[in-house]
C-alpha cells in the first residue's frame, strides 16, 4: 500500500509538473521554470540515496518525503496555491516541521540509536534537524527570487534579503567551520578545533 501511494505521488508529479512546465515555457512565463525543474531531481533523492550512497531508506521515510514534496513543491510551488490560498504557505510549513520530526525519528532509528533513551540529546537533535530543513527551504525559495526574478519570499514587500543574507552568512560560516573538524577529526590532525576540544 505504501508503495502504491509512493509511485501514485511520483506519476501525479511528474504529469502535472511536466504539464506546467511546458504550459509555461510555450506562454513565455518563465518566472517558475526554475521551480518546475527542480522537482525532476527531488524526485530521484531516495533512488540516489539508496543506489549510489547505498543508504537504507525505510518505505516510511519515502512515504513522509514524497508527501513532502507534494505539497511543499507541486501543489504550492508549482500549481501556486501560495499565491491562490493565503493560508497554505503557513499550513505547508507546519506540516513540514511535524514530518521532519518524523524523518528525524526514523534517522536515529536507522542509525541504530534508540529514540527512547536519551531524551534530551533527542528533542535537541529534532528542533536542530526542524530548523536544518526550514533554513534550507527558505535558501532555496531565496534563491529561486535572486535567479529568477520571482517573489516567492514577498521580499519586495517585506525587505526579507538583509534576513536571508544575514542566515546565508551564518550557515556559511558554519559549513567552513564544519569542514574543518571533519577535516581534523577524519585526519587525526591536532588542529586549532582538536585544541579547542581537548581544554575544554
Amino acid at each position: 500500500m505504501k508503495k502504491i501511494l509512493n509511485y501514485s505521488l511520483v506519476i501525479i508529479m511528474l504529469i502535472g509538473n511536466t504539464y506546467l512546465l511546458i504550459r509555461d515555457f510555450s506562454a513565455g512565463d518563465n518566472t517558475r521554470i526554475t521551480t518546475y525543474i527542480a522537482l525532476y531531481p527531488l524526485l530521484l533523492v531516495p533512488m540516489i540515496f539508496k543506489k549510489f550512497i547505498k543508504f537504507k531508506i525505510s518505505i516510511e521515510l519515502e512515504v513522509v518525503y514524497y508527501m513532502f514534496l507534494f505539497l511543499a513543491q507541486f501543489l504550492g510551488s508549482g500549481v501556486n496555491l501560495y499565491k491562490y490560498i493565503s493560508w497554505f504557505d503557513t499550513f505547508t510549513h507546519f506540516l513540514s516541521g511535524v514530518l521532519t520530526c518524523f524523518v528525524s525519528l526514523i534517522l536515529l532509528y536507522l542509525f541504530k540509536h534508540d529514540p527512547k533513551k536519551k531524551i534530551l540529546f533527542n528533542v535537541t537533535y529534532i528542533l536542530g534537524i526542524v530548523f536544518l530543513v526550514a533554513g534550507i527551504w527558505e535558501f532555496f525559495e531565496f534563491g529561486m527570487d535572486q535567479i529568477t526574478g520571482s517573489n516567492l519570499q514577498h521580499w519586495i514587500e517585506t525587505g526579507v534579503k538583509d534576513t536571508m543574507c544575514d542566515m546565508l552568512a551564518a550557515f556559511s560560516g558554519s559549513i567552513i567551520f564544519l569542514s574543518v573538524y571533519l577535516y581534523e577529526m577524519l585526519t587525526k590532525k591536532n588542529g586549532f578545533i582538536t585544541k579547542f576540544i581537548e581544554s575544554l
